[in-house]
């Protein structure tokens, strides 16, 4: 689970990331990088209706922000980072959508 101190929860602040973060794509999810904004690294998740359902959508985020929290220690502190997931994200294994979403996070913050 991801602490609430690392938790983006403020709807400008996804705004804010989407509308002027850097953004990496993988096949099942969009990354978008905002440095500088936060105190400690912060992480939201976005999951629309276009992914499946309320339960599809919780797990798909469940799954993602226990991404997230796994690599608490490899983004700088100042980063919020936004994860989109796309549709079919709830269609791949964990293994895979770990290794996605590990590798976006990887670019984006070395193209820092």
């Amino acid at each position: 689970m991801l602490p609430r101190a690392h938790r983006v929860v403020r709807a400008d602040d996804f705004r804010r990331a989407v509308r002027r973060g850097r953004r990496t794509t993988t096949s099942h999810a969009v990354l978008y990088r905002l440095t500088g904004e936060a105190e400690g690294p912060r992480f939201g998740v976005i999951v629309s209706k276009q992914v499946g359902g309320a339960v599809v959508r919780n797990r798909v985020r469940r799954r993602i922000q226990s991404i997230c929290a796994g690599v608490l220690d490899e983004v700088p502190a100042s980063d919020l980072i936004v994860v989109r997931a796309l549709p079919g994200a709830h269609e791949v294994s964990w293994d895979t959508l770990r290794a996605e979403i590990d590798d976006g996070m990887r670019r984006a913050v070395r193209a820092a």
